[in-house]
């Protein structure tokens, strides 16, 4: 099948012609992949085309938007689990464990999840179509899930792509940014995306376990105590409506996906704020995404506070295994307003900026070498920043302090809430009674993911922890902690959560928030 041709030139930025690597059954890890085709303007699309070419890419690249829209009976979903099933069965025949491309920007990962565990969640009414619970909740038994889970191998199609550059795959797409002209570029482009593919494929890519952690309900209860909406508005430098005179935020219902997998970071303030506001006004090529994030920056300095936020972190608390963590040096839990962020660091890169490393002293922090973030040493690196804060620390390094999880814990009254976003998606948290509320977020799950021959080690350190055996693992300080995730994941993928956290108009307006106009 040939690709389209516009002025000569053909519609597919790797060319008419060009393929991906032939997949080779006896030297080549079982592969699928779940691409966003929006996503490295329109790079995923030109990538899924290419797959059409060849039956192994055919039967196993998957549009991921299609997939979660179809998970009926005999829809992509089931298709998706019959290859993951003969991926698993595959590898295991020789002595390796399948992988799958996630295809996308930083949030693709949660996405790639919620499918995965999708695909592997139990149906007693389908028992005789292979869907029997193994006992667990899902068709894998625990022990197939820790030995067959697929490795997670990045492919950066977003803005930032802080998932891919700190695996080791790149900052860009392959092929993104090539020199040349024409043909010759076009060629150039597909070299990289066979070099990209085949690094994938080749079982000796290391793969090393990743932490997840997840937004989850405090100890002993059974669902949070908060609820979500998205930023409403009009597209543009402000999103604020004037409603009796003021300025004020408008919100609307939230959308998927609802919070739960914090593969990457997590961050309530002032990075939030810009990331919702950035949200409407999403651009279609990365580098005028960051550009729009740099807008929405500005006009949060430049512009008067909402009445639906209170100044800065004012009426923030976080404890960290129940000791305070912040605000600093605070015993009445005063001096939050002094503070534009907190939040945590799975990944050392944040924005295709930011990294973290241990707290030090001012005289230690240029000249010594400190314990960088790390993502599967079991710790949250948590950090809490000013708008001084870039002052103090060089090269945009954030102190950071290892933690085993996080309480937050906000208090704001009647109409106000709190921006908080989870690899890179905002959402409005607050409490339809105007009461206090907290988000707990603790170490869920160890994935396996897929190092690239670009992963630098002294961005992230050691991969491979006290020589800790690679596997997919269910985490929790007891047996009931574990049974209580599943639980909650079963419930996300069935879409149980929606109905928790994501707040109705009714409620929106209950809480004293100003709400979108339903569409007729």
């Amino acid at each position: 099948m040939r690709c389209q041709e516009y002025n000569g030139l053909p519609a597919n930025r790797y060319g008419s012609h060009a393929r991906l690597p032939p997949f080779l059954a006896d030297k080549h890890v079982p592969t699928l992949a779940l691409i966003n085709p929006h996503s490295g303007a329109a790079a995923g699309h030109d990538i899924l085309a290419l797959a059409q070419h060849a039956p192994y890419y055919q039967d196993r690249f998957f549009n991921i938007i299609d997939v979660v829209k179809d998970q009926y009976r005999g829809g992509l979903l089931d298709v998706f689990r019959l290859e993951l099933n003969l991926a698993k069965e595959e590898a295991k025949a020789m002595g390796v464990r399948a992988r799958v491309v996630s295809g996308g920007g930083d949030g693709t990962a949660s996405f790639v999840l919620f499918i995965l565990f999708a695909a592997l969640r139990a149906d007693e009414s389908r028992a005789d179509e292979g869907l029997a619970d193994a006992g667990n909740g899902f068709i894998w038994t625990d022990a197939e899930m820790e030995e067959c889970f697929p490795a997670i191998a990045q492919l950066p199609l977003g803005s930032a792509n802080d998932f891919g550059n700190t695996l080791g795959w790149g900052r860009k797409y392959p092929g993104d940014q090539l020199l040349g002209f024409g043909s010759a570029q076009r060629a150039s482009a597909e070299a990289a995306l066979q070099e990209w593919m085949s690094a994938v494929l080749d079982p000796a890519s290391r793969v090393t376990n990743f932490d997840i952690w997840g937004i989850m309900p405090e100890a002993g209860e059974q669902s949070c105590d908060f609820k979500v909406c998205d930023l409403a508005g009009p597209r543009g430098r402000d999103p604020k409506v004037t409603i009796e005179g003021q300025k004020q935020l408008m919100m609307k219902e939230a959308g998927t996906p609802v919070p739960l997998f914090a593969c990457l970071y997590f961050s309530a303030g002032f990075g939030a704020y810009m990331t919702a506001r950035f949200q409407i006004n999403r651009r279609k090529r990365p580098t005028h995404n960051k550009l729009e994030y740099v807008r929405q920056a500005a006009g949060i300095l430049t512009e008067a506070k909402p009445p639906q936020l209170n100044r800065n972190l004012e009426g923030v608390r976080v404890t960290c295994g129940g000791e305070p963590y912040f605000p600093p040096r605070s015993t009445d839990g005063e001096g939050g307003e002094k503070y534009r962020e907190v939040g945590f660091l799975n990944i050392n890169w944040q924005a295709g900026m930011a990294h973290g490393a241990d707290r030090a002293p001012i005289c230690g922090r240029a000249c010594s070498t400190r314990e960088p973030a790390k993502f599967n040493d079991g710790k949250m690196d948590m950090y809490r920043l000013k708008l001084t804060s870039p002052l103090k620390n060089p090269s945009l390094v954030y102190q950071t302090d290892k933690k085993a999880g996080m309480t937050l814990t906000f208090e704001g009254g009647q109409g106000k809430g709190l921006f908080f976003q989870w690899d890179g998606e905002a959402r409005f948290a607050f409490s339809p009674s105007g009461g206090v509320f907290s988000i707990n977020v603790r170490k869920i799950l160890s994935v396996p993911v897929v190092l690239g021959p670009g992963y630098d080690p002294r961005i992230t350190g050691d991969p491979f922890p006290d020589n800790e055996a690679v596997g997919f693992r269910f985490m929790g300080e007891s047996q009931l902690e574990c049974s209580e995730m599943k639980q909650r994941i079963l419930k996300y993928v069935r879409g149980d959560l929606n109905s928790e956290l994501s707040a109705t108009r009714a409620e929106i307006i209950a809480a004293g928030l100003p709400c979108e106009e339903e569409i007729s």
